[in-house]
């Protein structure tokens, strides 16, 4: 194909090559912007959910009911003697635990509370056992998933703990069913910071549920979108000669 005084011709494979990259970077940039769709969603959803009234927490056949980011309020007793321990939790460079106390419901379901961050001894084998509020309360926080580490190789399940407070590292939801006799909510309850009963709660990153923000899809879909487009500009240069 001749443009004036040059020739553009470039190999059958050449041509290959640049139409699976442009269909690649050209697909990828189309799925970040699906996300920052997505995301949008999220954002919206959650501000509408935190702008609500808090609601209550009442017998559920399903726990998917629960909003994620949702004030809730819940009335039942604390298991003193059933704590949860989160390991290897920081806190102003310090490490430490998240309590997670279970409020157990009129009907029994449990709900487990994250009452907040505790440090831990120098003696690693000293297990703290925080002290837990008796008789019947009522308390209220933000509903949240159960945090879960940056890496996860297939932890092992964590079903053969003895011992209480329990130690437990980033279990999934069947870890923390099983060191109970009765149903157990999926989900956290995040205690609001001014309630009492509670340790140090700083809940900033942990109300955010959504992560990255439509903004950045944005952005890495304009970047995958621009490499097509240099893709396309090397393509063309590297097939076009002098006559």
């Amino acid at each position: 194909m001749d443009f004036g005084p040059y020739r553009f011709s470039p190999p059958w494979w050449g041509v290959l090559l640049f139409c699976l990259g442009a269909v690649i970077f050209s697909a990828l940039g189309a799925w970040q912007i699906e996300r920052a769709h997505y995301k949008q969603r999220l954002v919206t959803a959650q501000q509408s959910a935190r702008a609500a009234a808090p609601a209550a927490i009442e017998t559920r056949d399903d726990d998917d009911a629960l909003v994620y980011g949702q004030k809730y309020y819940a009335s039942g007793r604390f298991d003193p003697d059933q704590q949860i321990l989160l390991a290897d939790q920081t806190y102003a460079s310090q490490v430490g635990y998240r309590v997670w106390t279970a409020l157990r419901l009129d009907d029994g379901t449990r709900v487990m509370v994250d009452r907040g961050w505790i440090e831990r001894s120098n003696a690693h084998t000293d297990v703290p056992d925080p002290p837990v509020p008796g008789g019947h309360v009522t308390v209220q926080g933000t509903w949240h998933r159960l945090p879960s580490p940056a890496l996860n190789w297939g932890a092992a399940s964590a079903c053969g703990k003895t011992g209480w407070p329990r130690v437990l590292s980033y279990p999934e939801i069947d870890d923390v069913r099983c060191q109970y006799d009765g149903p157990v909510l999926n989900g956290l309850l995040l205690l609001d910071p001014e309630a009492p009963d509670g340790f140090v709660r700083d809940w900033a990153d942990e109300k955010d549920t959504v992560g990255l923000r439509p903004f950045g899809h944005y952005a890495y879909a304009s970047q995958w979108f621009l490499m097509a487009v240099v893709a396309g500009i090397i393509f063309v240069v590297v097939n076009l000669r002098r006559r």
